[in-house]
């Protein structure tokens, strides 16, 4: 039996890292199927503390010289976001919780609802087989949730994604807003982590109509620790910009107290842009976005209908 590579996104946050992890196992406890986790890039200092703190071994980072016959993809289903050496048309399943964008050659197997986290959605699949999480999957699958959704704030979250963290936290037996505290702490932390890898660590590039568009983010109770760093982050945003030949560049500082972000602005042209589609001012660079937490559902959707 082939074993199918579950991977999620480049720069992998803590639900993708989770989602490897709880989807390799859900496909062989549930599915019979035999299945490894992998990661696509080296983890944040959030994901670093939840496996150190709960005991579980971080995945084997994919590389060419591993040998691919069948892939899950997790948390991610864009061809930008995929992982270095991973053939699309080698996708079996794709479990997920971002909108549409995978093409194939052949039919597969996809699960994907518009709820708050990946963890989230695993959790369900696994509720619905009649199967129990173990206590160390529970606890895995509810810091998804808790990151995914920052603590339920984000706009993505769902009813669901509180009903399943409940329901996982009868298993976890957390005090929750303590621990929550704690991996929010470690997400904020800038301890051994380069100004590159602030940029790189939570990025994504989307197709926005014939633009190719890039948004990074660094979620965090100390947004200052962030802004000391801005004019260096702002030289590599714009030397990533032209490398990459991308249209625009954008990153995002979100201030998960005060649920605010602040947007970087490197330039005119994503000056024009972001006064165009968010309607505020730009100060020093920077573009105050209140109540806006949110990548995937606030500055994602608004920039793609404004290139399309």
């Amino acid at each position: 039996m082939n074993k199918i590579v579950v991977i999620g996104h480049k720069n992998p946050d803590t639900d993708s890292i989770i989602s490897a992890l709880v989807g390799a196992e859900y496909l062989e406890k549930v599915l019979g199927k035999n299945a490894k986790a992998y990661r696509a890039g080296i983890l944040n200092n959030e994901t670093k503390f939840i496996l150190e703190k709960w005991e579980v071994e971080i995945p084997e980072e994919i590389n060419p010289s591993i040998e691919i016959e069948s892939v899950c993809l997790v948390d991610h289903n864009e061809v930008s976001q995929l992982a270095e050496g991973v053939d699309y048309n080698k996708v079996d399943f794709v479990i997920d919780h971002h909108k549409v964008a995978i093409t194939t050659e052949k039919p597969f197997f996809m699960r994907l609802e518009p709820i708050g986290s990946t963890s989230s959605l695993l959790a369900k699949m696994f509720f619905e087989k009649g199967e129990f999480p173990s206590e160390v999957t529970s606890k895995l699958l509810l810091s998804g949730i808790l990151s995914d959704t920052l603590n339920f704030t984000s706009p993505t979250t769902t009813q669901e994604d509180k009903e399943f963290a409940q329901k996982l936290n009868e298993i976890a037996k957390l005090d929750v807003e303590s621990y929550v505290a704690e991996m929010f702490k470690a997400k904020s932390s800038l301890e051994g982590i380069s100004t590159e890898e602030i940029t790189t660590l939570d990025y994504k590039e989307f197709e926005m109509g014939n633009k190719k568009v890039g948004v990074g983010t660094w979620e965090t109770t100390l947004p200052q620790s962030v802004n000391e760093r801005k004019e260096e982050i702002f030289k590599i945003l714009s030397e990533r910009k032209e490398s990459k030949k991308l249209d625009y560049i954008y990153f995002m500082v979100v201030d998960i107290i005060a649920g605010n972000c602040q947007l970087y602005i490197i330039s005119d042209e994503e000056k024009t842009l972001a006064e165009k589609v968010f309607g505020e001012s730009v100060e020093n660079g920077i573009m105050l976005l209140k109540g806006v937490v949110s990548r995937k559902k606030q500055i994602v959707p608004p920039l793609t209908e404004a290139l399309s």
